[in-house]
């Protein structure tokens, strides 16, 4: 055989092997999704009573509450001590009251850990200048667990999202 043909399969074979790695992660990354991302039709009184059992499992303020666009922060975060819980997951509850949706979303904490810099809230949030709410993974992991943004919009459609940290 010679060195051309060898290279020549050599080259297809690592297509080959490049093909089915792509398939794999295709496939894990929507069975991760499937597992970890939930969308329910019910009532906004079922909705809202999910949120309550959250506010619930984490009485006490949240660490940024939004109202209708306007950011509120529970203060200087930089002077409270750190919190040594360990956080496993990051979750994500969102009412959609024009489709009747809600959303369930669980984000490993490891994978937030790979993240620098702050997270960005105005490509999600519509109104929301990203300048007023400085959020980073090491200010979730100083708060510790608990509710870390509490959002209520009452302007437009009455959505609601939390999001907490355990």
């Amino acid at each position: 055989m010679s060195t051309k043909r060898k290279w020549i399969a050599i080259a297809a074979g690592v297509a080959i092997l490049l093909v089915f790695l792509a398939i794999g992660a295709v496939i894990v990354t929507v069975s991760y999704a499937r597992d970890h991302l939930q969308v329910l039709t019910t009532s906004e009184s079922d909705a809202m009573r999910a949120f309550d059992e959250v506010h619930a499992k984490f009485p006490g303020r949240p660490l940024i509450e939004i109202k209708d666009g306007e950011p509120e922060s529970a203060g200087d975060r930089s002077s409270q001590p750190a919190s040594r819980a360990e956080l496993t997951t990051l979750h994500v509850l969102a009412w959609d009251p024009d489709e009747e949706h809600l959303v369930r979303v669980e984000i490993p904490f490891w994978l937030l850990r790979l993240k620098s810099g702050p997270i960005s809230f105005s490509s999600y949030a519509a109104g929301l200048r990203s300048d007023r709410v400085r959020l980073t993974v090491e200010d979730i992991e100083r708060h510790g667990p608990g509710i870390v943004v509490d959002v209520t919009d009452t302007r437009h459609s009455r959505g609601r999202a939390l999001v907490w940290a355990d």
